[in-house]
């Protein structure tokens, strides 16, 4: 019943943000309950000493059912919404965008960024973005802004900055923070590296990669799966209540 009220909580807000841009659906890595060594209580015969913390042994029992093991992040790829808007990027590939905040440098794919008053590019939470030399990227002409496969950004054929894009070696090494936002789950892992694997799509952004569909069906089947269990010990606890309330009034 815990893992499934876990499956529910997690689908649930899974499809809560099926509309969130640059959104990583959560998934659930579950395992079956190890079998358990039954022993016996009752007395036994003396065992020798060097035994005597060892009860005598019954065998095994096999506990059945699934339990939540880790809950992780599902980075496959979200479906790419054109828009024409040229501050809206479409990441092909695992990298990642890089914004500074008051906590620090975090990394998203949600690109759909603008302009801030001050003339910065920033993401939806008004994160400065990042150049190649990690400091914020200005634009200040009024001219069209072309932004290159490779994160160059260019006004009337000048150079303007470079979009830091970076990858990390091991992908369970970030976390979600909210926000669309992720952060290195430990600092000493391994730090990400430029991006060798990525390119950038102007004017298209990266929509969720949630399946409205699927986690529907995937919420109902658990909900019905809790419910089932429900029931269960609910009929269990009606048998042992009767067994306890009838043997009490055998004769003898």
């Amino acid at each position: 019943m815990r893992y499934r009220a876990h499956e529910v909580e997690t689908v649930a807000n899974n499809l809560a943000n099926v509309s969130t841009d640059g959104f990583k659906g959560d998934r659930i890595a579950m395992r079956s309950f190890g079998d358990m060594l039954m022993s016996r209580l009752e007395s036994a015969p003396e065992p020798p000493l060097r035994m005597k913390t060892i009860p005598p042994r019954v065998g095994w029992m096999n506990l059945g059912g699934p339990i939540a093991e880790s809950e992780y992040v599902d980075f496959s790829q979200g479906v790419p919404k054109t828009t024409g808007n040229p501050l809206d990027l479409y990441l092909r590939g695992p990298g990642f965008f890089v914004v500074d905040t008051p906590q620090g440098e975090r990394y998203t794919r949600a690109g759909s960024f603008t302009l801030d008053p001050q003339g910065r590019i920033v993401n939806h939470s008004g994160y400065a973005v990042q150049d190649s030399t990690r400091q914020p990227i200005f634009i200040t002409s009024p001219a069209p802004i072309i932004i290159r496969q490779n994160g160059e950004i260019t006004q009337d054929g000048l150079p303007v900055g470079r979009l830091r894009i970076v990858e990390f070696p091991d992908m369970s090494s970030i976390e979600k923070e909210g926000s669309t936002l992720f952060r290195t789950v430990d600092p000493t892992s391994a730090p990400p590296f430029d991006a060798i694997n990525s390119t950038i799509e102007q004017g298209v952004i990266e929509g969720s990669n949630v399946n409205a569909i699927d986690s529907l069906v995937q919420l109902i089947s658990a909900q019905r799966a809790y419910e089932a269990a429900a029931r269960a010990v609910d009929m269990f606890n009606q048998s042992l209540n009767r067994v306890s309330n009838e043997l009490g009034r055998l004769p003898g």
